[in-house]
């Protein structure tokens, strides 16, 4: 029998978050400065409705003026269902 995919974890996606986007990205809650062009994940997550696809796009080029984190799939998927839960 295969092992079934586990869920992602949306905590553990919002932790990502904040250790390595929230230094350009708005957090919930968050009042500071942004750099300009640079969508809250509120706005990215009014852009899609899909986990998978959004977990496809994170952190991948063309993703300007940022050091690419080396993101597991797993922590995609867990960022992406973390910014989706912000649709909620």
């Amino acid at each position: 029998t295969c092992a079934r995919a586990q869920p992602a974890d949306v905590a553990a996606g919002r932790a990502l978050a904040r250790e390595l986007c929230a230094g350009c990205h708005l957090m919930p809650g968050s009042t500071r400065a942004v750099p300009d062009g640079v969508p809250s994940f509120a706005a990215i997550a009014r852009k899609w409705s899909d986990p998978r696809a959004l977990a496809d796009r994170l952190i991948v080029p063309p993703h300007p003026e940022m050091p690419p984190p080396p993101l597991s799939n797993r922590q995609r998927a867990d960022l992406a269902a973390w910014i989706l839960s912000l649709r909620e």
